[in-house]
């Protein structure tokens, strides 16, 4: 009975919260309009007045007017931002509850949702998630516990964790736990079909996750777990959460995303509007190094290509060493060199005398603009030598002229005594050009003159074809900040770097680099490290390509996406000794079998029966990927390019598994050749398979799978 009463109070609290959110989007609405119709008004009577006298109204009137609309229209603005806000709280206004007594004062109700509400008095009826008291819903049972508020620590009682299950606006239960998340809740949410896009998770985020979240202290932090971990939730919501402590000072325009690809973009991109916040920008590795060099360069998407379908091991070799720490210590070795010598400057000769010495130009670089930038020293000494340039170009005009008078005259003298002048100091300028204005291949050129001859010669070829090989490219990169040739984006305050582990040490020192300002949060799996020819991943040392060695690592150790069988899968197929901690659903198992067209078209078919609304076929390669899905029948062909899947219209997607990460589907269908069974390859397959929450396919050559040896 004492249930039944506390069940009808819960709903009674709920209506109440409810009627008190209709009451606030209908004043919100009231007030947009009203600032409407003032804007409205404001530029009536400002055009009526100008219609009748055109010089009605001064300069300074004008700007007054324009500030007085900006002001109205900020007004509106906030109270549209509001009643959306409130809007999406109607049909589930809270999730949780507890009730919490600090050391010597009362017990107080807490009712934690989406956004904090208050009623006409003041009093909070709910609490914004955010919110350091809502930590104890997150981190701590009943009994003794405390939380970390802005004055401190602070101590107390819990006596109640509840939480609540609304479905289209009415409360249908609520469970009393000892735990963050009840099992059996959690599970229900796990177990329903999949969106387009990742949603948020404010009332499942677990312990492991919430610490991650709301970590504070020191500029990185790296969050390490496996497939359906929750790194990519965890970093959305690290992401509004920041930006709810401080909203003085970050907004979304100072956040910026590191993306794996155009297609991961659009996954996330609903999160953060879904949570109050306005959309963050996202951008991938590769439009980030292009923009830096001026230059269209290999996408990393074709880099892994060529890795699994080269012919030689030379390309290889190029990853191998490139993408390694001792390459790392190369480049910023040359960096401090050419900081401390320059370019190799040489004697500067007209008509074989020496116009300009070797040591008066190193005397410049190194000792007149020595605090400088390379990048700044090298501008410098161009302006003194172009005025220097501009003296003799004066001196030799007046040469000709006396030497052609006789011959031309008027406009003919002035041009010819100008061509003169340009013939004869052509050769100075192009051997000046060639010492000063300095590019990224050049300098790459120099880093690579002692290493291995065939990557050397490679890199040449490339040179002289135009081409840039991604791993070349990333360093490259790194050369024109670390000395000064690019300017870096101070604006951004943080960076959220997703699927870390596909990322060199070079790469993320480019981005300590390129975001100089930004704190910085990193995720990754080093079990989909899948780049062949990669050296290990060890997340411990991403902080110090930050500058950051002892950075904070948070492990995410459970799994959440796939059921239990799935799960199984993943993790007989796993080498060695890494394994996925999972959370407990069961469901169909997964069908191995040999690879056909016919067996792919039958699974699609069969998953498209079940109702599954997001099916992936994933293969090993690209071209695979193309080819297979010119041979199915209403399906997208994703390519790595901007414009990417249609969430909204296409069911089923086909690509690599390169493509397919940080996603996942309610059923997937691995379509996979014969292939040499290596721990990178496992991998690979490993990456594909953990794509799938509810059913999974993996179609293999049947010599694969006798390599494999899978027990379900």
């Amino acid at each position: 009975m004492s249930e039944l009463k506390d069940l009808q109070a819960e709903r009674e609290y709920t209506k109440h919260v409810q009627q008190l959110l209709l009451s606030v989007i209908d004043q919100s609405a009231k007030i947009s309009d009203s600032h409407s119709e003032a804007i409205r008004m404001m530029i009536a009577d400002a055009w009526e007045e100008l219609r009748m006298r055109p010089t009605a109204l001064s300069t300074q009137e004008l700007e007054q007017l324009s500030t007085e609309m900006d002001r109205f229209e900020a007004r509106k603005s906030f109270s549209e931002a509001m009643a959306q806000r409130y809007r999406k709280m109607l049909m589930n206004p809270f999730f949780a509850r507890v009730d919490f007594a600090e050391t010597g004062e009362k017990t107080e109700k807490i009712v934690i949702g989406l956004y904090s509400l208050k009623d006409r008095n003041g009093d909070i009826l709910v609490h914004d998630w955010r919110a350091p008291v809502c930590s104890l819903y997150y981190d701590s049972m009943p009994g003794e516990c405390s939380y970390n508020s802005p004055s401190g620590i602070i101590s107390g009682n819990m006596s109640l964790k509840r939480q609540y299950r609304m479905e289209k606006g009415q409360l249908m239960f609520y469970v009393d736990t000892s735990i963050s998340i009840d099992d059996s809740m959690l599970l229900d949410i796990l177990s329903g079909a999949t969106s387009r896009h990742m949603k948020q998770i404010v009332s499942t985020i677990q312990s492991e996750q919430n610490a991650a979240i709301r970590h504070e202290q020191g500029r990185v932090v790296s969050v390490v777990g496996g497939a359906g971990s929750g790194k990519t939730s965890v970093a959305m919501h690290r992401a509004a959460y920041l930006m709810y402590r401080q909203r003085d000072t970050l907004d979304a325009s100072r956040i910026q995303i590191i993306s794996p690809s155009p297609a991961f973009s659009e996954y996330v991109s609903t999160v953060l509007p879904e949570l109050g916040e306005e959309n963050i920008r996202s951008r991938t590795m590769c439009q980030i190094v292009e923009e830096i060099l001026g230059k269209k360069v290999e996408k990393p998407l074709t880099q892994v290509e060529q890795l699994l379908t080269a012919e030689t091991d030379l390309r290889g070799k190029s990853v191998k060493y490139k993408c390694g720490k001792k390459f790392l210590d190369r480049l910023e070795e040359f960096a401090e060199s050419f900081a401390a010598f320059g370019p190799d400057f040489g004697n500067v000769r007209l008509d074989g005398q020496i116009l300009i010495r070797r040591e008066e130009l190193r005397k410049m670089y190194k000792n007149e603009f020595s605090l400088l930038s390379p990048a700044q020293r090298l501008t410098r000494v161009k302006a003194t030598l172009d005025s220097r340039i501009s003296s003799w170009e004066e001196s030799m005009y007046v040469q000709y002229e006396h030497q052609f008078e006789g011959k031309y005259s008027g406009k003919e003298l002035k041009f010819v005594c100008q061509m003169a002048v340009s013939q004869r100091l052509q050769p100075v300028k192009h051997q000046l050009r060639n010492m000063l204005d300095v590019k990224s291949a050049t300098l790459m050129r120099l880093v690579l003159k002692d290493s291995n001859a065939a990557l050397r010669g490679a890199f040449l070829e490339n040179m002289e074809a135009g081409l840039t090989w991604w791993e070349d490219a990333v360093a490259e990169a790194y050369l024109m900040l670390k000395l000064g040739f690019v300017q870096p984006d101070k604006s951004i305050l943080h960076l959220l770097v997703d699927e870390c582990q596909d990322y060199s040490e070079t790469a993320l020192a480019l981005m300590h680099l390129q975001y100089p300002n930004a704190k910085v949060t990193l995720l990754g799996d080093p079990k989909q490290r899948t780049c062949p020819n990669m050296p290990a991943c060890d997340p411990s040392g991403w902080g110090a390509c930050f500058g950051e060695a002892d950075a904070a690592l948070f492990k995410l150790s459970k799994c959440y996406r796939s059921t239990l069988p799935i799960a199984r899968l993943c993790n007989a197929i796993l080498p060695g000794k890494d394994r996925l901690e999972t959370v407990g659903r069961e469901g169909e198992m997964p069908e191995v079998a040999v690879y056909s067209m016919d067996a792919v078209r039958q699974k699609l078919d069969q998953y498209r029966s079940a109702g599954h609304k997001s099916i992936a076929v994933i293969t090993r390669t690209h071209a695979q990927s193309q080819t297979i899905a010119a041979k199915l029948q209403n399906v997208y062909r994703l390519d790595g390019g901007e414009e990417d899947w249609n969430y909204e219209t296409d069911d089923t997607v086909v690509g690599s598994f390169q493509l397919m990460k940080g996603m996942e589907f309610d059923a997937v269908i691995v379509a996979w050749p014969d292939c040499e069974l290596t721990d990178d390859e496992r991998r690979r397959l490993y990456t594909a398979c953990s794509r799938a929450l509810h059913a999974a396919a993996l179609l293999a050559d049947e010599r694969l799978l006798e390599k494999l040896g899978i027990v379900l």
